[in-house]
């Protein structure tokens, strides 16, 4: 499948920022033509029978629904069947590999491991069959009526080994804030246990990081990071606007997650050998465990 759609076709690694966890951050991400393009043609949250009158809230439109909605215009259609295929997650292979296996050595002991992965789609395939469960989802923040974040510093789950946002931001959008934030942990908590027990969730307060890094809302800019107890990140306060904050969500998960987090633990590692609970592959691992003794 050609890249002629990445949000990536211009990435290099000279553009992964190792610190303070990996990432990229790509402006004119995607040439200008056929950015034009999607920014015209991007579906109304109407259209996607989206309820907009809640207060700053987040709404995703997954891949799989987009698939199936012949009213998505083709030029949407196919930038989302791209962004959840076997060739993006190559992209990503390719692109970021040393700092995943660098955070992650016994999940991806060596290249060859993580480019054979196979790629499927989020909640059309499972992890039965396939290795890495890719979703693009046509994703915004409804207009604000009372100013909030909708997300304050937080981690994402651990099952994701990759995240991304594709900024749209519309011509007429003046509102004020919902800037993306990244953070890292002051030095005085040196140990993953310090840390750890920060959390709340998936949530740290700010008291507890150093903001490195704002990245402002803005049009065809990507973002995209590896995701680990550091990837810490939110979104700043957005002042009422009943303008929409529009973007693409973009994920990779895979099983068995990489950490777990939750309101009755703080975040930890896990080894390769962790079978989830209620996991589609558990009992295959389970058998390969007994097999091989």
């Amino acid at each position: 499948m050609s890249n002629q759609l990445s949000v990536l076709q211009r990435a290099t690694k000279d553009d992964v920022r190792s610190s303070p966890f990996p990432h990229i951050v790509l402006k004119d991400a995607l040439p200008k033509d056929l950015y034009r393009e999607l920014e015209a043609q991007f579906p109304s949250p109407e259209t996607l029978k989206i309820d907009g009158s809640k207060n700053n809230s987040r709404w995703d439109y997954e891949a799989r629904k987009t698939r199936k909605n012949h009213s998505v215009p083709q030029l949407w259609r196919d930038f989302i069947a791209y962004h959840t295929s076997q060739s993006f997650f190559d992209e990503i292979a390719e692109l970021f590999y040393d700092e995943i296996h660098s955070i992650y050595p016994d999940h991806f002991p060596t290249y060859e491991h993580l480019k054979s992965m196979k790629a499927g789609v989020r909640s059309s395939d499972s992890h039965t069959t396939h290795d890495v469960l890719m979703d693009a989802m046509l994703s915004g923040n409804t207009p604000v009526t009372t100013a909030s974040s909708v997300r304050a510093s937080h981690i994402d789950n651990g099952d994701k080994l990759f995240s991304g946002l594709f900024y749209m931001r519309p011509d007429d959008y003046d509102a004020i804030g919902g800037d993306l934030t990244i953070s890292r942990f002051k030095p005085e908590y040196t140990t993953l246990k310090q840390r750890a027990d920060l959390f709340r969730d998936a949530y740290v307060d700010d008291q507890y990081l150093e903001c490195v890094e704002t990245i402002k809302y803005d049009k065809n800019l990507l973002v995209l990071f590896i995701n680990s107890i550091e990837s810490v990140h939110g979104v700043t306060v957005r002042r009422p606007t009943d303008k929409s904050r529009l973007f693409v969500n973009l994920v990779g998960e895979v099983d068995p997650p990489l950490y777990l987090k939750g309101t009755s633990q703080q975040p930890r590692y896990v080894s390769p050998d962790y079978v989830s609970p209620g996991s589609s592959r558990g009992w295959l691992k389970k058998l390969k465990r007994k097999i091989v003794g």
